[in-house]
């Protein structure tokens, strides 16, 4: 039992060092810039005075569904007032996203950008599949959350506008 003990504490502690540093709720999001499918250059800073709903995704099934749940929240708000962006932390080639998201039931309605370097993952530290974090106006990480769905952000949202 006491061996149990001590590795449990051991593993509390690694899990500790290695999310060091990573930003949460309350911390200022770090800046980014990457490109999307069709070249264009996006920036966190570019979006300040919107509230920001991020999807940090792989080639996966979960991840496709976080993206039509995504959609979701796009019918419910202006782009003005909302900005939606997917992120393939994976570092994925553009032809593997591009064949990936033509399965999708629906086109997704919102900006998917390429991370071919892995730089917005060692920044943000994506724990799940898929991570969902929400920037508030003023640029700081509001939330971070596992899969959510568009009936959990629409409300959660809209109380930061």
């Amino acid at each position: 039992m006491r061996k149990i003990l001590v590795l449990v504490i051991f593993i509390c502690l690694i899990a500790e060092i290695v999310y060091a540093g990573v930003p949460g709720p309350g911390d200022k999001a770090p800046d980014f810039s990457l490109k999307t499918l069709d070249g264009k250059q996006i920036s966190l800073s570019d979006m300040k005075g919107k509230v920001v709903l991020i999807g940090m995704f792989h080639i996966c099934v979960p991840c496709m569904n976080q993206a039509i749940e995504f959609n979701k929240v796009r019918n419910q708000f202006d782009e003005n007032q909302v900005a939606i962006i997917g992120i393939n932390t994976n570092g994925d080639s553009k032809e593997a996203i591009l064949d990936y998201l033509s399965k999708f039931p629906e086109k997704v309605r919102f900006p998917y950008l390429m991370d071919p370097v892995k730089s917005f993952y060692q920044s943000y530290s994506q724990r799940d599949m898929p991570t969902v974090l929400v920037v508030d106006k003023e640029g700081i990480l509001n939330a971070r959350a596992p899969g959510v769905s568009a009936s959990q952000l629409v409300p959660y949202l809209k109380k930061m506008l």
